[in-house]
């Protein structure tokens, strides 16, 4: 859930919560009010029968015995139900009409029930009724909030409406301030994204807000101390790449003039030996011949270590040839795996060393990786030299069956050294794997350097 709308459910349901309270503290007050006003007109009529009819029977004629009282004229006490019943129990007179009616029918059925759900018991009053001397019945006064509660009920109906509308209002306007507010959140994680995504060349702008001026502020330091950082590292993988091919340049070199040349003494030697063994020393020949075989297989030991070092057969044979003889070399040593490769190189300039060493040491090294970690069954390789209108590139692909590696897998020194070679000339790699899915390798190695 975002942030956005996180706050602002919160919001509702704060905005929510208060209008329950003040549903509730209205309801309670209401109930308490209607209690007090049907109480108030109950007092009053109890009163006014009191003195009107049980202490004055003046007041009454014979003539009117049928109709001793005229209840129809009191309709608009609202708040009470007065009836007059005979000595028989009949209904003789009543103050309830249709307008009366009327008023009871403004409120719904259910919050009728349920204001008397929540209220307490409503108890009649009972008043006997003599004229002369005589009992001609009894007046029975009921209370009857019903008519309040239409008035309770409109009011809470205005108010309701009221309420849906402020509701409303605030949403619209709490939305967009929220909106508003954390509109700078969207230019962070887009910043973040790029940063991500390795653009270096990103910048923030400034906020307005204080806060996240300054998270714009220190991103843009970030940045340029990441920047500065990542081209130190460059420099430094670069100059430890030419160093380490010195290095090999050098420790060839001490191998054919050291080393070789000791061997080849050796093998000299022995084969003068053997000459003698065969004449006058028959008993030496078994070491003689183990002598000259292991020189003869520590020169051919030292040739291969040569080109691998020197790697001399990129100035004899060329890009494309060195590297499938290196292909058919590592697929006699590890015929288990099934190799497939397709290289064209057809149309390729004369390139400078440090781009066809870089080719050759990516696919040395992707296949030292396949020996080493992948335990995969088949490996594909495809190597070609694209141009597409001023684009001159080698375009690489590996792609194994082996274990693979999920995303938080970290690089190892194969696929760090891999790295910075094609970083050292401005290159591109994407790697796509997954565990048990095995390993993609596709890179883009450039003809020409950017300036």
């Amino acid at each position: 859930m975002s942030l956005k709308l996180r706050l602002i459910l919160i919001i509702n349901a704060v905005l929510l919560l208060i209008l329950i309270l003040g549903g509730v503290l209205a309801i309670d007050t209401a109930k308490k009010n209607v209690r007090a006003e049907v109480a108030s007109a109950e007092k009053l009529a109890l009163y006014l029968f009191d003195i009107g009819v049980l202490n004055n029977p003046k007041y009454y004629s014979i003539e009117s015995e049928f109709k001793p009282l005229n209840l129809q004229s009191l309709v608009h006490m609202r708040h009470l139900k007065i009836e007059f019943f005979n000595l028989e129990g009949k209904l003789v007179d009543s103050n309830v009409s249709e307008t009366h009616t009327k008023a009871i029918d403004q409120a719904p059925n259910w919050f009728v029930n349920f204001m008397g759900l929540i209220s307490e018991p409503w108890q009649l009053q009972r008043l006997p009724v003599e004229i002369l001397g005589q009992a001609k019945g009894a007046i029975v006064i009921t209370p009857d909030p019903s008519y309040e509660f239409g008035e309770i009920w409109n009011q809470f109906a205005g108010i309701f409406y009221l309420a849906c509308a402020f509701f409303i209002l605030t949403n619209i306007l709490v939305a967009w301030i929220v909106f508003r507010a954390l509109s700078p959140v969207e230019f962070i994680l887009k910043a973040l994204t790029e940063l991500e995504d390795g653009n270096l060349k990103v910048k923030m702008p400034n906020l307005k807000t204080s806060e996240l001026s300054a998270i714009s502020v220190k991103f843009n330091n970030m940045v340029k101390t990441l920047s500065s950082s990542i081209e130190q590292n460059h420099q430094l993988s670069r100059k430890l790449i030419r160093i380490q091919e010195e290095e090999r340049k050098s420790l060839a070199r001490d191998l054919h003039d050291e080393f070789g040349q000791s061997l080849t003494a050796i093998h000299a030697d022995a084969a003068v030996l053997k000459a003698l063994a065969n004449k006058d020393y028959p008993k030496i020949k078994p070491s003689v011949n183990a002598i000259s075989d292991l020189s003869k297989h520590l020169m051919n030991l030292v040739g291969g270590m040569l080109n691998s070092l020197k790697l001399g057969v990129l100035h004899e044979l060329g890009l494309e040839e060195a590297l499938k003889d290196l292909l058919n070399i590592w697929q006699l040593r590890y015929p288990k795996i099934n190799l497939h490769y397709q290289i064209n190189l057809k149309g390729l300039p004369k390139i400078n060393e440090t781009i066809s060493i870089t080719s050759y040491r990516i696919i040395q090294e992707c296949l030292t990786n396949i020996t080493r970690h992948a335990k995969a069954k088949n490996v594909d390789i495809h190597i070609h030299y694209i141009k597409k209108k001023s684009i001159a590139m080698i375009d690489i692909e590996v792609v194994d069956d082996g274990v693979g590696f999920n995303k938080s897998h970290r690089d190892g020194f194969g696929l760090s050294g891999i790295r910075e070679r094609i970083n050292e000339i401005d290159g591109k790699i994407n790697i796509t794997s997954n565990t048990n899915q095995g390993v993609q390798l596709n890179i883009q190695l450039p003809i020409t350097r950017k300036k």
